[in-house]
């Protein structure tokens, strides 16, 4: 009996701080990738040469942002694992389909990153490539970028989808307030319809609609994901009614 209770109480206690790792991850999950995506949006609002002259002005910046979008994608695959683990017992299968969504962004993720490595190479003629210049730079400059955010685009898809079965299992744990979960799940369908619209409108981001539909997704995403990775940090794996 005290082998059992002494099992019982490691497992708790490593659960709890599996929690609190992957509340640390999703923490730094959130500014990494939004100091990547926030640049890369800022670069690309104005025309090909305005996008070249903010890159040059801000060279030191948008390297910073390569890096640190970089960096958070690998703390996303990471921050995938952990909440597979921690998950695992309370569904295997939605803990399983949860990964398998971080697993297929991440590598679009990481090429949308490499795409900005190429603008960088085509501004400084890189080894093996043709000396551009003028507008002809300009137009290959904007063209990369608009393939990179193209590549991320496509991640909205899987971006959005493994928020709900993390929210379902936050749910079925009962590791957070319920309004996390909703949030989570909210933010996961309003991510993909984000992917939808621009598919069938390239305007649509500039539409009514499309600007309803981003402060929708940002707003319950941001906070959802913001919370439960407060929450997860803060209170691990106890109950969240649990007051001890």
């Amino acid at each position: 009996m005290r082998k059992l209770g002494f099992a019982a109480s490691s497992r708790v206690n490593s659960d709890h701080k599996l929690a609190r790792l992957a509340g640390l991850l999703y923490l730094i999950l959130l500014p990494t990738t939004g100091l990547w995506y926030g640049t890369g949006r800022s670069l690309m609002a104005g025309d090909a040469a305005a996008t070249l002259a903010k890159i040059q002005a801000g060279r030191s910046l948008f390297e910073l942002a390569i890096v640190a979008g970089a960096a958070g994608f690998v703390d996303y695959l990471i921050l995938g694992l952990a909440l597979y683990q921690l998950f695992s017992p309370v569904s295997k299968r939605a803990a399983s389909l949860l990964l398998a969504f971080v697993v297929a962004s991440v590598p679009l993720s990481l090429a949308a990153v490499a795409r900005q490595i190429d603008a960088l190479s085509l501004i400084d003629g890189g080894k093996g490539l043709p000396a551009l210049g003028g507008e002809q730079l300009q137009v290959q400059v904007m063209q990369v970028l608009r393939s990179s955010s193209n590549l991320f685009q496509m991640t909205n898809i899987f971006s959005g989808l493994w928020l709900i079965p993390l929210g379902w299992l936050m749910f079925r744990s009962g590791f957070a307030p319920r309004i996390l979960y909703v949030l989570l799940m909210l933010g996961g369908l309003f991510y993909v319809l984000a992917f939808v619209g621009p598919v069938f409108n390239p305007e649509y981001e500039n539409t009514v609609f499309g600007r309803i539909v981003g402060i929708s997704c940002g707003v319950p995403g941001v906070i959802g994901e913001l919370g439960t990775g407060l929450w997860l940090l803060i209170r691990g794996s106890r109950p969240w009614r649990d007051k001890t």
